[in-house]
């Protein structure tokens, strides 16, 4: 190919990519190209990503680079332990193909996402009984619930999470028992 001229783009791109190869990890490389999309007035790839992830449309975990959960959580950007539960259970679930899972696979899944050190039983406990992200699948197991699945597709939009958890509905009230007084005659 000496005497075929290639076309600019792909001059350049092949500079970019050369340039790229000198580095080591994602997190250079993707410095470099978030930097280079903002001193050219571009939206970079990871921006429309964060927007798609926000905007509540389809199945996000597919739109994420290389399927990371690392950086599924990232972009999600949950605010509290009972958001980062229904992430990770949400990843496990459309990525991973697994639909009912323990507190030890959210635990193994938030530690390979690089994730704060939390209780992951008491935050699954949250997110079931509290929230309602998460129900109980039976054998020590949860799954996602519909619920979860709307909050995760609403992050990183924290209205809008408010939105889908509104449009979800109060939970029912239990009744305990023995918490009625008895009546003196």
């Amino acid at each position: 190919m000496k005497g075929k001229k290639l076309s600019p783009e792909i001059e350049a791109l092949s500079d970019v990519l050369a340039a790229l190869g000198n580095l080591t990890t994602d997190d250079e490389k993707r410095w470099v190209l978030e930097t280079a999309a903002n001193r050219l007035g571009v939206a970079s790839p990871i921006d429309v990503l964060k927007r798609q992830a926000g905007s509540g449309s389809g199945n996000n975990a597919v739109l994420l680079p290389n399927g990371k959960p690392k950086e599924f959580v990232r972009i999600k950007d949950p605010k509290n332990d009972v958001q980062r539960v229904a992430c990770l259970a949400f990843y496990l679930t459309h990525t991973r193909a697994t639909a009912q899972f323990k507190a030890a696979d959210l635990r193994a899944l938030n530690t390979e996402a690089a994730g704060p050190s939390i209780n992951m039983s008491r935050a699954a406990n949250n997110a079931t009984n509290q929230s309602r992200y998460l129900a109980v699948a039976g054998g020590g197991k949860k799954q996602i619930t519909a619920l979860g699945e709307e909050v995760v597709n609403a992050l990183p939009d924290q209205e809008a999470v408010k939105e889908a958890e509104q449009q979800g509905g109060k939970p029912k009230r239990r009744k305990r028992k023995g918490t009625a007084k008895a009546v003196k005659k």
